[in-house]
């Protein structure tokens, strides 16, 4: 991907959700120009990456497209912000996707190739209970900016589009809606800041969509949360307004906190915004109450968007102490050295060079929650995982850290009581992926001959990545070849490299198997039929910049086995290993980390399917309408969750 600085264009739009444009306090600040990337468009508008198709079924109608390479649009910094204008509706729906999209190419260091379609082509002959599919390459993410009329707003996985509904205010609206008045979704940057978000997420690691554990739903809903709300603390004058208000005090409450306002007030029985990051309005009271971290809430809440809000949270814990930490001087000299600050307003240029800190520290924290993404596993997720991911990607990209985000990391997480499995302590050096120093030489050897192969296969997607103008489909081409290429290898030419011994235990240590894997459950042995078939779901390049400047340049390969149960209590299940591992491409393609998930697990394979046989309390709190039966597993229907 090409680091060059291109032309930007300019589109205006609200900074908050349109409701706030209608109160004296928050008129000035609620519409702002955003500055996205310059690309050629036509009517929808239509781009490179996002398709905007504006029909409306309940009203049986298309509204026409907008031009953004109009003189009009062009003249003003886009349309000016209008609830009532689909044209503006349009506009504003791809500019923040287009805002979300760069963050995390900035953050990964590679161009978003979108999960690809799924088209089921037949039988495979004489394995009739396994359909034979294919995938298709997709260009475009659709946007219905008013797909139904309902409050709800949903990615669609099978579609490849978000849609977005609209819905009339309930009697009892609160806040500054109009009782009966129309909310459109499309109108929030929270929502649809969310929804792309999930969207991206699944193209980096479509596994994630698997309900394999109580964490793997509440982490796309809370992920998709941090990225909506990190983004919004980089828009400087709303971080000037919040920081005024609360007299530098982020911790307490403020609009800036908080996600999606006005959707979550217009709903009946709404007592305020939908989720937030440093508090919530209790049910009972009606009354805001701040966050305190609560070990207890990670054992005891299972409802995917609370538990969600638990992670959530845990990362605006580690932004609000970092904030702390970086802002003490400025206060000691605003203070005379007592930190104590007057009673009435702080001075204007006190609240900008607090504002600059604050979104400084939410930049980077955007960036590291994105590209921990790379360093996860590729299937069942969970929390603690996630925080190894944060650490050594962190590592990777600012070894020195002098500003202290891993430290404030693992004390946000320490004090909401999450931790991880297999590791001694919470140190950076506990807490980093294994870089597989234990392989014998002969194990070595394999890996150095699959790195020699990689090398050559990945150099066209390395030319290709870091060229202007290249159509991300050649990417895309290219690295389908390239994973095909590694699992002829894998599978076809493993004896060639070593013997069966060692290639065995190589296997092993990735978390894959080399022969049949068996497990006990209740009472009963399970077999695969086989060795379970690897599949090879990413090879990519990357190439990023850490905040000290540390230039990363690497190739990411994603592998998994699954095993299908075909007989017994389970029929019809499956489980699922894998890992990611991660070369190094500067230091002549070393192994720098294997992050596996075992799938000959035991202890796993018993805790997965408890889990997902409803024997658990978690499952039973999570079911009930808001996942799909999908090929053995209950896959997580965005549509179903988003409506509770």
């Amino acid at each position: 991907m090409a680091t060059s600085k291109k032309l930007s264009r300019l589109l205006r739009g609200y900074s908050l959700d349109p409701g706030f444009s209608t109160r004296l306090d928050t008129m000035s600040i609620n519409e702002m120009v955003y500055e996205i990337r310059w690309e050629d468009v036509s009517k929808g508008p239509i781009g490179e990456y996002f398709e905007v198709i504006d029909y409306d079924p309940a009203s049986n109608c298309f509204y026409d497209p907008v031009e953004l390479n109009s003189v009009e649009v062009l003249a003003q910094n886009g349309l000016p912000p209008s609830e009532g204008n689909p044209a503006f509706h349009q506009q504003f729906v791809y500019t923040i996707a287009m805002q979300t999209l760069e963050h995390f190419e900035k953050s990964l260091g590679r161009r978003v190739i979108w999960s690809p379609r799924i088209v089921v082509t037949g039988k495979n002959e004489g394995q009739r209970e396994r359909l034979a599919v294919k995938q298709e390459y997709v260009p475009k993410l659709r946007l219905y900016p008013h797909a139904f009329r309902e409050a709800n707003a949903y990615y669609d996985p099978e579609k490849k589009a978000v849609l977005f509904g609209y819905f009339e205010a309930a009697a009892t609206a609160r806040g500054s809606n109009l009782p009966g008045g129309v909310i459109f979704s499309c109108l929030s940057p929270d929502i649809i800041s969310h929804e792309l978000t999930h969207a991206l997420l699944d193209s980096i690691h479509p596994r994630f969509i698997e309900n394999t554990n109580v964490d793997a739903p509440a982490f796309h809903e809370a992920f998709a949360d941090i990225v909506a709300l990190l983004q919004r603390f980089s828009v400087p004058s709303l971080l000037e307004y919040s920081i005024a208000s609360t007299k530098g005090n982020l911790g307490e409450y403020s609009f800036l906190g908080e996600l999606a306002t006005q959707f979550g007030t217009a709903l009946e029985n709404g007592r305020g915004a939908l989720r937030g990051a440093i508090g919530k309005v209790d049910e009972k009271t009606g009354k805001w109450q701040k966050y305190k971290p609560d070990p207890s809430l990670y054992h005891t809440v299972f409802e995917p968007h609370e538990r969600g809000s638990v992670l959530v949270a845990v990362i605006f814990d580690a932004f609000i102490r970092l904030y702390n930490v970086k802002t003490a001087d400025l206060l000691r000299i605003a203070t005379n050295g007592s930190g104590i600050l007057q009673p009435g307003a702080i001075h204007p240029d006190l609240v900008k060079r607090l504002a600059r800190e604050a979104a400084e520290i939410a930049a980077h924290l955007l960036h590291v929650c994105i590209r921990a993404l790379d360093y996860c596993p590729p299937v069942d997720i969970t929390y603690g995982d996630y925080l190894r991911a944060l650490i050594t990607a962190d590592v990777d990209t600012a070894p020195k850290d002098e500003s202290g985000y891993r430290i404030a990391l693992i004390e946000a997480f320490r004090s909401w009581g999450i931790f991880p499995d297999r590791v001694n302590t919470l140190s950076v050096e506990s807490l980093c992926w294994s870089k597989q120093d234990n392989l014998t030489q002969a194990e070595k050897k394999a890996v150095a001959y699959i790195a020699r192969q990689l090398k050559e296969w990945v150099a066209p997607i390395v030319e290709l990545s870091y060229t202007d103008g290249v159509d991300r489909k050649e990417i895309y081409m290219a690295s389908q070849k390239v994973q095909k290429d590694l699992h002829d290898l894998l599978v076809q030419k493993k004896v060639n490299i070593i013997n069966s011994g060692d290639w065995s235990s190589l296997m092993k240590k990735f978390g894959l198997a080399d022969g049949r894997v068996a497990f006990r459950y209740d009472d009963e042995t399970i077999t695969s039929d086989a060795m379970p078939p690897i599949e090879v779901h990413k090879v990519r390049p990357v190439y990023r910049v850490g905040r000290e400047g540390v230039v990363v340049d690497q190739v990411i390969v994603t592998l998994s086995q699954t095993v299908r149960i075909n007989k017994g209590n389970l029929k019809g299940s499956k489980f699922r290993g894998g890992c990611t591992f991660i070369l190094n491409i500067s230091k002549g393609y070393d192994l720098e980390y294997v992050i596996y998930k075992n799938v000959a697990s035991q202890q796993r394979f018993k805790r997965q399917m408890d889990y997902q046989m409803g024997k658990t309390e978690e499952f039973v709190a999570l079911s009930e309408s808001m996942y799909e039966e999908e090929s053995g597993f209950k896959n997580i229907s965005f549509a179903k969750l988003h409506l509770h």
